[in-house]
């Protein structure tokens, strides 16, 4: 069900580009601090417009991150760091003091240091299945991400390479919707493509697997604010092991829902179960 509201877009610079960004704006103004929801490194911002409008009572600041959708790509700063400062950047540039950030797979880096950085400003931190990897890991991401499809002859196409590639159950209808909001479609059913050039997403991995690398789960240390975890039971990409990991990293540990039908995606695979947790640790932010 989509809760009342109405969505705003925009540009800014952010750190020497320029980034897009969406912008849900809930009827009847904001009880709580906004969001700002950072996508993953496969898709782009378009993935939490279901969820801003299921939600429904939350503002959500949505951005494309540098090299994805809309957004440019500056050619170098692939770092976790480096992505921080781009979401600051556009806190900043929207006049918003506080929020909560949200980071979904990579991202969970991205959102821990914005975080970590900002103690005075962020209300808290939700991470969406996190894909907390060791360097080994991170050698096998690489490879897999030359090997990834970077378009489709057609949309129905990419619904079938989604469904058969990538774990967890995927309602028909949260699936197609998803798929329209996060790639590039040249005209309706036609071809479409990944939301990214395919050399950026090689140097993010690259960056992700070097000894520079900065999206291990040493910067959970630092962060002091509520932290609630969304797993998905069937996931690749987190297993309970490594969440046990990560919670034991953060100070104050987390809360964790865990979404038994879903892979990487828990907002598409069980969205009212996604929904109902995020509203409701959310109207607990201040």
């Amino acid at each position: 069900m989509r809760g009342k509201g109405s969505w705003r877009s925009g540009f800014v610079e952010a750190s020497g580009f320029r980034m897009f960004y969406r912008d849900w704006r809930p009827a009847g103004g904001e009880a709580r601090p906004p969001v700002v929801a950072l996508h993953g490194s496969l898709i782009q911002s378009g993935m939490w417009t279901s969820v801003a409008e299921g939600v429904g009572a939350a503002r959500m600041v949505c951005p494309d991150q540098r090299g994805y959708g809309l957004s440019g790509d500056p050619g170098a700063g692939e770092a976790a760091a480096d992505f921080a400062r781009d979401a600051v950047a556009l806190a900043n540039a929207l006049m918003i003091d506080r929020f909560t950030v949200m980071g979904h797979s990579f991202a969970y880096a991205i959102a821990l240091e914005v975080a970590r950085r900002e103690p005075g400003r962020v209300a808290a931190a939700v991470l969406v299945d996190p894909t907390v990897r060791d360097p080994s890991g991170h050698q096998r991401n690489l490879a897999r991400a030359a090997e990834r499809p970077a378009s489709f002859p057609s949309f129905a196409e990419a619904v079938r390479w989604w469904r058969a590639n990538e774990e967890g159950a995927w309602p028909g209808a949260e699936l197609k919707r998803f798929l329209r909001e996060v790639l590039i479609q040249e005209k309706n059913g036609g071809p479409c493509r990944a939301p990214y050039a395919p050399e950026r997403l090689l140097r993010l991995r690259a960056f992700q697997a070097s000894p520079g690398s900065d999206y291990g789960i040493e910067g959970a240390r630092g962060v002091k604010c509520p932290v609630l975890i969304f797993r998905g039971a069937v996931s690749k990409r987190l297993s309970a092991e490594a969440e046990r990991r990560l919670r034991k990293a953060l100070p104050d540990g987390a809360q964790s829902v865990l979404c038994r039908k879903s892979g990487h995606f828990p907002s598409v695979s069980e969205p009212k179960r996604f929904h109902d947790a995020l509203r409701k640790f959310l109207a607990g932010t201040r």
